[in-house]
Protein backbone atom coordinates (compact mmCIF):
# COMPACT_ATOMS: atom_id res chain seq x y z
CA UNK A 1 0.00 0.00 0.00
CA UNK A 2 1.18 3.23 -0.66
CA UNK A 3 0.67 6.59 0.86
CA UNK A 4 -1.19 8.06 -2.68
CA UNK A 5 -3.60 5.04 -2.91
CA UNK A 6 -4.31 5.80 0.65
CA UNK A 7 -5.40 9.61 -0.71
CA UNK A 8 -7.04 7.93 -2.96
CA UNK A 9 -9.46 5.74 -0.58
CA UNK A 10 -9.53 9.37 1.54
CA UNK A 11 -11.37 10.95 -2.03
CA UNK A 12 -13.77 8.35 -2.82
CA UNK A 13 -14.85 8.25 0.71
CA UNK A 14 -14.96 11.33 1.25
CA UNK A 15 -17.44 12.08 -1.81
CA UNK A 16 -19.41 9.08 -1.18
CA UNK A 17 -20.28 11.06 2.16
CA UNK A 18 -20.85 14.45 0.18
CA UNK A 19 -22.81 12.80 -2.15
CA UNK A 20 -25.21 11.08 1.15
CA UNK A 21 -24.82 7.96 -0.57
CA UNK A 22 -25.03 5.37 2.49
CA UNK A 23 -24.47 2.41 0.44
CA UNK A 24 -21.32 4.21 -1.16
CA UNK A 25 -20.46 4.82 2.15
CA UNK A 26 -20.87 1.41 3.73
CA UNK A 27 -18.25 -0.07 0.76
CA UNK A 28 -15.60 1.73 2.55
CA UNK A 29 -15.82 -0.26 5.72
CA UNK A 30 -13.94 -3.84 6.43
CA UNK A 31 -15.97 -5.85 8.76
CA UNK A 32 -15.92 -6.24 11.64
CA UNK A 33 -15.59 -2.40 12.02
CA UNK A 34 -14.34 -0.52 15.17
CA UNK A 35 -15.96 2.97 15.67
CA UNK A 36 -15.02 5.09 18.69
CA UNK A 37 -17.24 8.18 18.90
CA UNK A 38 -18.62 10.13 21.88
CA UNK A 39 -16.00 8.50 24.45
CA UNK A 40 -17.61 5.31 23.17
CA UNK A 41 -16.27 2.04 21.64
CA UNK A 42 -18.63 0.31 19.37
CA UNK A 43 -18.19 -2.83 17.69
CA UNK A 44 -19.95 -3.16 14.03
CA UNK A 45 -19.80 -6.88 13.24
CA UNK A 46 -22.42 -6.93 10.19
CA UNK A 47 -23.20 -4.78 7.12
CA UNK A 48 -26.73 -4.31 8.88
CA UNK A 49 -25.03 -2.53 11.59
CA UNK A 50 -23.13 -0.75 9.43
CA UNK A 51 -25.70 0.81 7.47
CA UNK A 52 -27.94 1.44 9.91
CA UNK A 53 -24.94 3.39 11.63
CA UNK A 54 -24.15 5.04 8.45
CA UNK A 55 -28.18 6.00 7.76
CA UNK A 56 -28.14 7.23 11.44
CA UNK A 57 -25.24 9.80 10.60
CA UNK A 58 -26.54 10.88 7.23
CA UNK A 59 -29.98 11.78 8.87
CA UNK A 60 -28.46 13.34 11.46
CA UNK A 61 -26.89 16.11 9.13
CA UNK A 62 -30.15 16.14 7.01
CA UNK A 63 -31.44 17.34 10.10
CA UNK A 64 -28.99 19.85 10.89
CA UNK A 65 -29.22 21.38 7.33
CA UNK A 66 -25.90 20.13 6.25
CA UNK A 67 -25.70 19.52 2.52
CA UNK A 68 -21.68 19.72 2.11
CA UNK A 69 -19.38 17.68 3.33
CA UNK A 70 -15.81 18.13 2.68
CA UNK A 71 -12.69 15.82 4.15
CA UNK A 72 -9.17 17.50 4.78
CA UNK A 73 -6.10 14.68 4.97
CA UNK A 74 -3.50 15.67 7.37
CA UNK A 75 -1.78 12.86 7.55
CA UNK A 76 -0.77 9.53 6.35
CA UNK A 77 1.46 6.64 7.66
CA UNK A 78 2.15 3.32 6.42
CA UNK A 79 2.01 0.79 8.89
CA UNK A 80 3.06 -2.90 8.90
CA UNK A 81 1.02 -5.80 6.93
CA UNK A 82 -1.04 -3.36 4.50
CA UNK A 83 -2.39 -1.13 6.87
CA UNK A 84 -1.92 2.71 7.02
CA UNK A 85 -2.78 5.50 9.94
CA UNK A 86 -5.12 8.14 8.02
CA UNK A 87 -5.90 11.45 10.12
CA UNK A 88 -7.92 14.43 9.17
CA UNK A 89 -10.59 16.62 9.59
CA UNK A 90 -14.46 16.60 8.38
CA UNK A 91 -16.03 19.79 7.56
CA UNK A 92 -19.68 19.75 7.20
CA UNK A 93 -21.83 22.97 6.37
CA UNK A 94 -24.89 24.41 4.81
CA UNK A 95 -27.83 26.02 5.79
CA UNK A 96 -27.10 24.53 9.42
CA UNK A 97 -23.47 23.32 10.17
CA UNK A 98 -21.92 20.93 12.47
CA UNK A 99 -18.42 21.40 14.11
CA UNK A 100 -14.95 20.35 12.15
CA UNK A 101 -14.92 16.73 13.31
CA UNK A 102 -11.14 15.45 13.56
CA UNK A 103 -10.62 11.75 13.40
CA UNK A 104 -8.39 8.86 12.88
CA UNK A 105 -8.68 6.02 10.28
CA UNK A 106 -6.50 2.80 10.31
CA UNK A 107 -6.95 1.23 6.92
CA UNK A 108 -6.16 -2.01 5.31
CA UNK A 109 -5.44 -3.81 1.83
CA UNK A 110 -6.82 -6.99 1.59
CA UNK A 111 -8.38 -8.73 -1.85
CA UNK A 112 -11.34 -5.96 -1.69
CA UNK A 113 -8.87 -3.04 -2.06
CA UNK A 114 -8.41 -0.26 0.90
CA UNK A 115 -11.47 -0.68 3.78
CA UNK A 116 -11.19 1.19 6.52
CA UNK A 117 -11.44 -0.97 9.89
CA UNK A 118 -11.15 1.62 12.85
CA UNK A 119 -12.63 4.74 13.24
CA UNK A 120 -11.70 7.02 15.57
CA UNK A 121 -13.24 10.68 16.48
CA UNK A 122 -11.80 13.79 18.26
CA UNK A 123 -13.41 12.22 21.47
CA UNK A 124 -11.45 9.23 21.19
CA UNK A 125 -7.77 8.99 21.84
CA UNK A 126 -5.43 11.14 20.53
CA UNK A 127 -6.15 12.05 16.56
CA UNK A 128 -3.68 14.88 15.98
CA UNK A 129 -1.41 14.07 13.03
CA UNK A 130 2.48 13.61 14.14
Amino acid sequence: MKADEVREFLVSFAAAWAAFDAEAVIAHYALPQIVVSGGQTVFLESEDEVRASTESKLADFVEAGVNRVTFEVTGIELLPDAAARATGVWHRGGSGTLPDEPVAYTVIEDDDGILAIVAIDADGPDVSAD
